[in-house]
């Protein structure tokens, strides 16, 4: 099992919202998120190095598409 966390301090509001309704769940990785102390915080569990970088991507990706419409 491989473990990855990723903590965010900016538009934590927002970007909670816009994570809320996303499937954060696949046969290989799970993500739990939780808004926390001003910090929205993202842990990834995956069986493989595949879906964790699957997974990393696609929740960067989210990000960087809401920084660029901000």
């Amino acid at each position: 099992m491989i473990t990855c966390t990723l903590e965010i301090k900016e538009n934590v509001e927002d970007l909670y919202k816009i994570f809320l309704p996303e499937r954060l769940k696949s046969d290989r990785a799970t993500c739990k998120i939780t808004k926390k102390g001003g910090k929205l915080r993202f842990e990834i569990n995956a069986n493989d190095a595949v879906s964790m970088k699957a997974f990393l991507n696609s929740i960067l990706k989210i990000i960087q598409t809401y920084d660029k419409i901000k």
